[in-house]
């Protein structure tokens, strides 16, 4: 079972030696705890993978710890820049094309990346203390909901991480929403926890429409053949 830590100072850097390390770790978020590694460690993320029971074809997230960093692992446009300075830090990601600064076993040959940037202050301080971002996803087994108690992710998953940071009870039930920017209109991945009417103050134009299972199935079709950005 892994080392269960209050969250803090020693936490943090605990976990930022383990992430740096390649380790993987459960800490909190503004919504779900999530499980994150490096993204520069194939090991790390393949474990994530394996403990999850996740599907091969579902790309991690980044989890920046400044919105600095977000053109140096997707290929932003004024839009996407615009949006991460109104609605960072907040429950959203954006899915752009990926640099080639991003690992393919992150995005799984889908040739976009996933970004987000949390008010939360653990995973920040811990991007901080790596150097780079967090590569992560819901700290639980696949396709058994959220995740707002540390309870869920130590069961699902404390036999497999390295460390589990407790800060108590998510106050959000839900995921991020998930805009993705690849297509010719901007498309809603998912809707989660970011207001969808606050969204499409901001994007009229976003295509709403698309089932979960209808998206998933569009972005395989790029799988091994991205389109890359002109």
């Amino acid at each position: 079972m892994a080392e269960l830590m209050k969250s803090g100072p020693e936490a943090i850097r605990k976990a930022a030696e383990i992430v740096h390390a390649g380790g993987t770790v459960v800490v909190p978020t503004d919504t779900n705890y999530n499980v994150v590694t490096s993204p520069f460690s194939a090991r790390g993320v393949e474990r994530i993978f394996e403990m999850k029971k996740r599907e091969s074809l579902s790309p991690l997230t980044l989890f920046l710890g400044d919105s600095m960093e977000f053109p140096h692992y997707a290929y932003t446009t004024p839009l996407t820049e615009f949006l991460a300075k109104r609605m960072w830090p907040g429950m959203v990601s954006f899915v752009c094309w990926q640099r080639p600064s991003v690992p393919h076993y992150v995005t799984r040959g889908f040739g976009t990346v996933a970004c987000t940037l949390h008010q939360n202050a653990v995973h920040r301080e811990i991007a901080h203390l790596v150097g780079t971002p967090l590569a992560g996803t819901s700290a639980n087994l696949s396709g058994t909901g959220n995740v707002p108690d540390v309870s869920k992710a130590v069961e699902h998953l404390g036999d497999h991480v390295d460390l589990v940071i407790d800060a108590g009870v998510s106050q959000v039930d839900n995921a991020n929403t998930i805009i993705d920017f690849t297509f010719d209109l901007p498309m809603l991945a998912r809707d989660g926890a970011y207001s969808l009417d606050e969204v499409l103050r901001y994007l009229p134009d976003l295509i709403v429409d698309k089932s979960k299972d209808e998206y998933k199935a569009l972005a395989k079709q790029r799988v091994g053949k991205p389109v890359m950005p002109a």
